[in-house]
């Protein structure tokens, strides 16, 4: 029986290339799209997506997003019969249940910066995931990407050299889409029209990328 639920998952070999952020704009994205939408927070250490769902709650920011913490997949899939659509973050540093969640999802979005520092490990982690039958639902996002050009364009090669799929548009590092997530915002909510282009053409890539994956058995 295929799973009620779509799930796109967020994965990290280390914490700090903007996992949970672009979580929250996918997420974000699919509510607003009218999807039933679930962002599960699998880091019960950190809890940063729980904690940004209470600050919307303060805000009174529509529409409301169901943001809950779990500790297993288990009790996830006990749960998703009531939504359509689930984005799980997972915790900054991909353990066995990462690991798990990841071969278990429809679509696996893995961020990272464009340092070798970041790259590194991250490509390291989807050669694991490859190997353990996620191959072809994998997607490279590039994140908190600064001015150079030069480094963007190494990174791109990186990527393509390693014969892993990215994701068409990246993330910039901006203050702005920080404060916006402080106050219980992300993506297409941005305040700053500039800031709200680019998260709206990020929210894209992501949901179409989402919409083409294969259902899982």
């Amino acid at each position: 029986m295929s799973k009620v639920a779509t799930t796109a998952a967020f994965v990290s070999q280390k914490g700090g290339v903007g996992k949970s952020t672009l979580a929250r704009v996918l997420a974000v994205g699919a509510v607003h799209r009218g999807r039933r939408t679930l962002l599960a927070d699998f880091d019960l250490d950190q809890l940063t997506c729980v904690e940004w769902g209470a600050a919307r709650l303060r805000g009174s920011i529509e529409p409301e997003l169901d943001t809950r913490p779990f500790k297993s997949l288990k009790k996830l899939r006990k749960d998703e019969s009531v939504v359509d659509f689930i984005v799980a973050d997972t915790r900054g540093l991909a353990d066995d249940l990462s690991t798990e969640i990841a071969e278990d999802s429809e679509v696996v979005f893995l961020p990272t910066g464009v340092s070798q520092d970041d790259l590194r490990p991250t490509l390291a982690l989807a050669r694991k995931l490859a190997r353990r039958g996620a191959e072809g639902r994998l997607v490279m996002v590039l994140s908190k990407v600064g001015r150079s050009e030069t480094q963007f364009a190494k990174a791109v090669e990186a990527i393509e050299d390693a014969g892993f799929e990215l994701l068409s548009e990246h993330w910039p590092q901006r203050d702005g889409f920080q404060n916006d997530l402080d106050a219980g915002r992300a993506g297409r909510e941005a305040r700053n029209p500039h800031l709200r282009e680019i998260a709206e053409r990020m929210e894209e890539a992501l949901w179409s990328r989402a919409m083409k994956a294969k259902p899982r058995a």
